[in-house]
């Protein structure tokens, strides 16, 4: 019994103890958490003397992000990093090269922030030649990481924007391209572009105007130039046409698309098509040679410099080695290297 009574003191003791220590840490946590409320606050008070209210920097707590994928649009970018803007919210962010937060708030706070990078070397060029990457359908700027390595290695500024490909038009990415480029052109010497799928349909929206005539070429990655057939498909099928979004719908193949009626570019273009290397494609519902997604016929664009094919899947195109390797070639000398095509193509079979 005695026994019994000293074990339940015992509990009750380390319960009373362990509910304390609780309680202090709660404590501790409300203390730190005021302190850093009146920092940020002393911070605002003393910014208020010397700046203008939509100027003055928010507190930052500065962490790696995903580096915006469907939600987040660039808006300026300058040597790897970049103001973004939230689909939703419209708040601003400003990013640097490793995608960590730097700065948030208004636009116009964001840019000061980057300006203050620019001036304490943070943000710097590392070219006066800059190539800019535009990512397909569904897709983001990371998907263009192995190309966008390439390209620097090769002694470019390589922009890789980012646009939220569910959320909007082609018109619109097209607009948002072109602000990006009117900042940036006095930057550079010479810009180039290359794209990846939808990115190609963008692209011949900001250029086909010729309003950047600092642009000399532009290689598209797997275009669907004349449409896609897929498309067509997954409009047909009406559960898919509430998530495929405004863009996913002007990349059908009928008369009025906009993939059909978005422009030529007034540069030099070069068309990479993805094949199996065999008479028979990837995808049986696409007639002749095709990536899966994207025939070869439907990636010609008229008035092209050049064309060429790699064997590769359409999702995994701009990775391929024979990509990487024509594009640079392209950028450099304005064709495509055909003797690497021939080295490279599959036989085909006697019958279909």
């Amino acid at each position: 019994m005695r026994k019994s009574w000293r074990n339940a003191e015992r509990h009750h003791v380390v319960a009373t103890v362990t509910r304390f220590s609780i309680r202090a840490r709660c404590l501790a946590v409300f203390v730190v958490l005021l302190w850093l409320m009146k920092a940020a606050a002393a911070q605002e008070s003393t910014a208020e003397k010397t700046e203008p209210a939509e100027l003055r920097q928010r507190p930052n707590i500065s962490f790696k992000t995903l580096g915006g994928k469907q939600y987040w649009e660039d808006i300026v970018i300058y040597g790897g990093w970049r103001v973004q803007r939230n689909v939703f919210t419209k708040h601003c962010r400003l990013l640097d090269d490793r995608d960590i937060r730097r700065a948030w708030g208004s636009f116009r706070q964001c840019e000061q922030a980057l300006e203050e990078a620019k001036e304490t070397g943070r943000a710097e060029l590392r070219s006066r030649k800059l190539c800019i990457l535009l990512h397909g359908y569904l897709r983001s700027k990371d998907s263009l990481k192995k190309l966008k390595r390439t390209l620097e290695s090769e002694g470019y500024e390589v922009y890789a924007i980012n646009y939220p490909g569910m959320r909007f038009t082609l018109e619109r990415f097209a607009e948002q391209v072109a602000g990006i480029i009117d900042v940036v052109e006095d930057d550079f010497d010479e810009i180039h572009m290359v794209t990846q799928s939808m990115g190609g349909i963008v692209a011949r929206g900001v250029l086909s105007d010729g309003h950047f005539p600092k642009v000399h070429r532009l290689v598209m990655i797997a275009p669907p130039n004349q449409g896609a057939i897929m498309a067509d498909l997954l409009l047909g099928w009406w559960p898919s046409e509430s998530v495929v979004g405004p863009a996913g719908k002007q990349l059908a193949k009928d008369a009025e698309s906009y993939a059909r009626n978005a422009g030529i570019p007034k540069c030099q273009v070069g068309v990479i098509a993805g094949v199996r290397g065999k008479k028979r494609g990837w995808n049986p519902i696409i007639p002749g040679g095709d990536d899966g997604l994207v025939g070869v016929d439907d990636a010609r664009l008229e008035g092209m410099a050049d064309f060429v094919t790699v064997n590769a899947w359409h999702s995994s195109i701009m990775k391929h080695a024979d990509t990487l390797r024509q594009t640079i070639f392209f950028l450099k000398h304005g064709r495509f290297e055909h003797e690497l095509e021939e080295t490279t193509q599959d036989p085909a079979p006697d019958s279909p």
